[in-house]
């Protein structure tokens, strides 16, 4: 099991979701795990994504609106971290 979630949500950024893989990807620390939680993107960004689909876990689900999303649906994975310097 990795030692670090990294949690990337999504909506119609395909661009972008990309950069923050590869920066992500770029790091010199790699025990950790990529999570792409997707709020219903219909900009095409599951088919750009299809390159890193070894690389990634990628979570669809269908757009929970304004104040839906992935810190509303998956409550368990988003939390708050009191000191991230040391790790």
């Amino acid at each position: 099991m990795p030692k670090v979630s990294v949690i990337i949500p999504t909506y119609n950024r395909r661009l972008l979701v990309q950069e923050a893989i590869e920066s992500v990807l770029c790091q010199s620390y790699h025990d950790y795990e990529i999570i792409v939680v997707d709020d219903g993107s219909t900009d095409g960004t599951f088919e750009d994504l299809a390159t890193y689909r070894n690389k990634i876990a990628y979570i669809y689900q269908e757009n929970a609106g304004e104040f839906g999303g992935p810190a509303k649906s998956y409550p368990g994975i988003i939390r708050y971290v009191p000191c991230v310097f040391g790790l």
